[in-house]
C-alpha cells in the first residue's frame, strides 16, 4: 500500500497572486521533476493539488493542498531528504507561504 503525502498551504497576507502562481506551479511540477536515483524515471504514482472550493468554511486560512503518492516508504524518503527538486521547491516557497502543514496516511490503515 502506497502513502499520500498531504500538504496545506496558507500564504503570507501580503503574497501576491503572481508569486502564489509561482508556488503552484512549482508545487505541481514535482510529479514530473522528481527523479528516482536508480531509475532515472519519475517516481511520484500520483501529484495534484488546488484551491480550496469547500462551503463549508472550515478552512481557516489554509487555502490551497497538494497531494502526492509515493509506492514505498523509500521514496518518500527520498522525497523529503534528498531530492534536488522537492529541496528547490520547499526554499522557494520562504518568504511566501505562511503555515505549511504536512500530514501522510496510508489508505486503508487505521
Amino acid at each position: 500500500m502506497g502513502i499520500v503525502h498531504v500538504e496545506l498551504f496558507e500564504f503570507k497576507p501580503l503574497a501576491t497572486q503572481e508569486e502564489v502562481q509561482q508556488v503552484c506551479d512549482k508545487m505541481m511540477s514535482l510529479k514530473d521533476r522528481c527523479i528516482h536515483p536508480k531509475t532515472h524515471m519519475p517516481y511520484l504514482k500520483m501529484a495534484i493539488g488546488g484551491a480550496d472550493v469547500c462551503p463549508e468554511g472550515l478552512r481557516g486560512r489554509i487555502s490551497h493542498v497538494f497531494v502526492s503518492e509515493f509506492d514505498t516508504p523509500e521514496d518518500r524518503k527520498f522525497y523529503l531528504e534528498e531530492d534536488p527538486a522537492f529541496r528547490e521547491a520547499v526554499e522557494s516557497i520562504e518568504g511566501i507561504v505562511e503555515r505549511r502543514q504536512v500530514v501522510e496516511f496510508s489508505p486503508g490503515e487505521f
